[in-house]
């Protein structure tokens, strides 16, 4: 039954499309199915729906949202429109979309299925919020105190890293942490584990944090250039 719906990590956050033809009572027991099997995966999440072959009316819209707000989990804001049935125009080319398609370029050249598997999320990751994620994991936003990230690649941040975030689950010692400011009350890469010292301030300038002779290292974030080893 699963095979009538499909979910997607995009550069926006998940993305769920659902088969045109099949009951929406069908395909709503399907996607319950697929969120119990993994719920703290999903905890959290943003999904956006694909309404390219299937609009929603506002009944199924409506239970749509109560069963993922069972999740902790939200339609995308930006999907709102087109569940109503108004059509949204494109956003027009910003700085935003460069910096996403810059971070995916970094994500893909440190790791060559980042650019199929990577989640993103268009929004900052509150207290209390978990995410967990097999490949990489980018953020467009803070990751505030109380937040948590569990990514099996990288963790990029385009904004200011104050959770906890453990890249590279459970052992590729070859994932990176990033962000324009870096000061997460916890960090692990693989089975490392890094905590800022007493009296700790977080410097104001994107950093990277690696694996390097069998410890986490912290170091400028230089664009266009790979950490060392």
């Amino acid at each position: 039954m699963q095979g009538h719906i499909a979910i997607k990590g995009t550069r926006n956050g998940l993305r769920l499309t659902l088969e045109p033809h099949t009951p929406f009572s069908e395909l709503l027991q399907a996607l319950a199915s697929r969120l119990a099997e993994s719920p703290t995966f999903f905890r959290g999440a943003s999904l956006s729906v694909d309404t390219t072959r299937r609009m929603l009316h506002s009944g199924e819209r409506v239970q749509l949202e109560s069963l993922l707000a069972h999740y902790h989990m939200t339609i995308a804001s930006e999907e709102q429109d087109q569940l109503e049935g108004r059509s949204t125009p494109l956003p027009p080319p910003s700085s935003q979309d460069e910096v996403t398609q810059y971070i995916t370029q970094e994500a893909a050249v440190h790791d060559p299925r980042a650019s199929e598997d990577t989640l993103y999320l268009r929004r900052t990751v509150r207290s209390g919020q978990a995410i967990q994620h097999p490949s990489t994991v980018v953020v467009l936003g803070d990751v505030n105190p109380g937040a948590e990230i569990i990514a099996g690649g990288d963790i990029l941040v385009w904004g200011v890293l104050r959770g906890m975030v453990h890249a590279g689950y459970p052992d590729n010692e070859q994932a990176m942490v990033c962000s324009l400011q870096l000061a997460p009350l916890q960090l692990r890469i693989a089975h490392l584990l890094s905590r800022p010292p007493e009296g700790f301030e977080a410097q104001l300038r994107p950093e990277v944090a690696t694996i390097r002779q069998g410890q986490i290292v912290v170091e400028t974030w230089v664009s266009g250039r790979p950490p060392r080893r």
